[in-house]
């Protein structure tokens, strides 16, 4: 950057005042102001060692930072030190963004601070800013940058500057002759740039924090705990949104929501269902507790019903014991029994369908089917509530308990009926579940028309050799040989493990009566199962039914031989 006299200095600010109508006094006022709100910053990682110093300076009166989004990058906390040399932790990122470079940050303890507010109005090609450069004291003079050009970026511009394109000065401000923080400077990246670039300073009113904010990259890559939005109900959504990976800023988020709406239940739901997934099962149950009652004495319309309280415990306690291989207690209280109880208080105070179904999933998970098929099959009633899932649910507890399968089949129908169309993958499942129901009825073709159903809403790629298995022989029992035939040929050829499959063909040419391909397919079969006795009485019988008797007895004698009881049935027919 440019030396100059001290002489020289005082004739440049004086021309720069002269220009900008400011005069010296007022400029070197706006550039105490300026130095006052400066901020050395110091960025670490996990374990307490340095990452980065560089320069921040203050926005607002509270307390509110803007420096380098590079400086942030990977630090897990910053700090700063002021003009008056006090430190202060960074508490809460408040907007970042990648492409701009810049972070906004809030730090703790301040009780009152210099700032410099950001300009209402642009800077224009040919005028000059100021500076007070890296390490600046209180007797330090302001160094004129001139803003050699101006191009759009967004709503927004984007300055080349006068000022040296060095490391020293990326982040700090360039002020007006008002004291206002004009843009922020920042690297050149050109290829052989010798001068910096700006940011237009107003970019700083486009950080802030949204409902959306847990889902953008540039502030999930910050290790630093981010702000909670500014108003209750994008603050909810927030949470909702949050990345459960990130303890602390999921922790710092639940903890910021109570102290802020400290009579709202929601924020106490919520982080108790944070901590349960912690496996904090007390922290969890004092906050359950909180929730309900504030919501038992709340008469604010916005806030969580009592009913819709028990119906989140209820289904908590659900889910977390539902969801665990070990039989060890989570907490003495959260039992299924506790959880169809609060249910049952959540359809007490409103008479809801929903509640309805978590006391019949509680009561399932419990083994008591009987219960379960009650409160499912009262759910289903509900014209506006009932769906496929209320209706399978409902099949599958009558089944349990030991109900009529006529009843049963009669449920799986409705559920079928309700499908929404088109059909997901998802909801197909409910296809496979009736066809193999059906084939316990013998009811063999409407067990195929499920299958064909299955495969239609998934898409024959997504299927496996199990299904090609089962339908065949949902098939074979319908006297559909050549396609009972032909998807055993299928499951060969997707499965990994294709010997009993092939087995399965044998057998299914044997009983459409092709017995030459049946003893060709069990002789192969032979190369792999030597000692098998079911490809020898497949292969007996075919040669049998073929007039070959001498044959025929060789192999259902050495089948005999290898255990196989089925095999002497058919000697005295080829003897």
């Amino acid at each position: 950057m440019q030396r100059f006299t001290k002489f020289t200095l005082l004739l440049l600010l004086f021309q720069a005042a002269i220009h900008t109508w400011a005069s010296p006094l007022t400029l070197q006022s706006a550039a105490d102001d300026a130095g006052k709100a400066l901020l050395k910053l110091f960025t670490y990682d996990a374990g307490g060692k340095l990452l980065h110093t560089g320069t921040a300076f203050f926005v607002s009166a509270q307390a509110e930072g803007v420096t380098t989004y590079t400086l942030m990058q990977g630090a897990a906390r910053a700090e700063v030190i002021d003009a008056k040399g006090k430190k202060y932790a960074v508490s809460r990122i408040l907007g970042a963004n990648s492409t701009t470079d810049l972070v906004k940050f809030s730090v703790e303890g301040v009780k009152k601070c210099s700032f410099m507010q950001p300009a209402g109005t642009p800077a224009s090609k040919g005028s000059h800013l100021f500076m007070l450069p890296a390490g600046a004291t209180k007797k330090s003079q302001p160094v004129i940058v001139s803003v050699t050009d101006t191009e759009a970026y967004n709503q927004w511009l984007y300055y080349q500057t006068s000022a040296e394109n060095k490391d020293d000065v990326f982040g700090l401000p360039l002020f007006n002759e008002n004291g206002e923080v004009a843009a922020i400077l920042q690297r050149n990246v050109k290829q052989g740039a010798t001068t910096a670039c700006a940011i237009d300073a107003r970019f700083i009113n486009d950080l802030n924090i949204s409902a959306t904010s847990p889902l953008q990259s540039d502030l999930r890559a910050l290790l630093i705990p981010k702000a909670l939005p500014d108003n209750a109900h994008d603050a909810l959504t927030y949470l909702y949104m949050l990345p459960q990976n990130d303890s602390l800023w999921a922790q710092t988020a639940y903890n910021d929501f109570v102290a802020t709406y400290p009579q709202m239940p929601d924020g106490y739901l919520s982080r108790a269902t944070f901590a349960a997934g912690k496996g904090l099962y007390a922290d969890s149950e004092a906050d359950l507790n909180k929730a309900l009652q504030l919501a038992a004495a709340s008469t604010d319309s916005t806030y969580m019903t009592a009913d819709a309280v028990h119906y989140h415990i209820s289904n908590l306690l659900y889910r977390t014991l539902t969801s665990r291989s070990d039989t060890v207690a989570v907490h003495p209280n959260w039992t299924l029994q506790r959880a169809e109880q609060e249910a049952a208080q959540a359809y007490a105070l409103k008479p809801n369908a929903l509640y309805l179904m978590q006391q019949g999933y509680c009561c399932f998970s419990a083994k008591q089917y009987a219960e379960a098929y009650n409160h499912f099959e009262q759910a289903s009633r509900d014209a506006n509530f009932a769906s496929s899932e209320t209706y399978f649910a409902t099949a599958r507890a009558l089944e349990l308990s030991g109900g009529d399968s006529l009843q049963v089949m009669v449920l799986l129908d409705s559920c079928i009926a309700r499908l929404p169309q088109p059909v997901s993958a998802r909801n197909a499942q409910y296809y496979i579940e009736r066809a193999a129901r059906l084939l316990h009825a013998k009811r063999f073709r409407a067990a195929v028309d499920d299958y064909n159903e299955y495969e239609k809403a998934v898409g024959p790629r997504n299927l496996s050799d199990n299904f090609y298995y089962l339908r065949s022989q949902a098939e074979l029992e319908a006297h559909m040989y050549q396609q009972a035939l032909d998807d055993m040929r299928t499951a060969i050829a997707t499965a990994a493990m294709p010997l009993p499959y092939r087995l399965e063909e044998a057998y299914i040419l044997l009983r459409v009566g092709e017995f030459e391909e049946a003893i060709d397919a069990a002789t192969r079969l032979l190369a792999d199962l030597p000692e098998n006795p079911d490809c020898y009485r497949i292969i007996g019988v075919a040669h049998g039914e073929l007039g070959h008797k001498k044959l025929a007895v060789e192999n259902l004698t050495k089948a005999q031989q290898l255990g196989d009881d089925v095999a002497a049935s058919f000697l005295p027919k080829y003897q």
